[in-house]
């Protein structure tokens, strides 16, 4: 098996430290390791990644959406002046004074 996709969760698994959990996700990282750096070189060479601090994270828990993670997201996107966030999960964005829109309705 030479391509996976690995979740959110794991890898909040490690950062977080979960119990029952983190050991093996570690170890995942472990695995990937050549192939997560390349896959970073990749993204710097195509994308600007958005910094984020302690009043970034502040900010987006002031967001009212309930998934953190699409509340960060939000908050990135409105730090840039971003136009629209694209995004599978149209319905994780409520609320949101940017456009959302899926890849498909981006390239249309």
């Amino acid at each position: 098996m030479n391509r996976v996709f690995v979740d959110t969760n794991v890898i909040l698994d490690v950062l977080l430290q979960r119990d029952g959990f983190w050991q093996n996700s570690m170890k995942i990282f472990q695995l990937t390791h050549p192939i997560a750096r390349q896959a970073i070189e990749m993204l710097l060479n195509l994308f600007e990644i958005v910094g984020i601090g302690n009043e970034d994270l502040r900010s987006a828990l002031s967001i009212t959406i309930d998934d953190f993670e699409d509340a960060l997201q939000a908050h990135c996107a409105i730090k840039i002046g971003a136009d629209a966030i694209i995004t599978r999960d149209i319905e994780g964005f409520p609320g949101i004074d940017i456009a959302v829109m899926t890849p498909t309705d981006f390239i249309k």
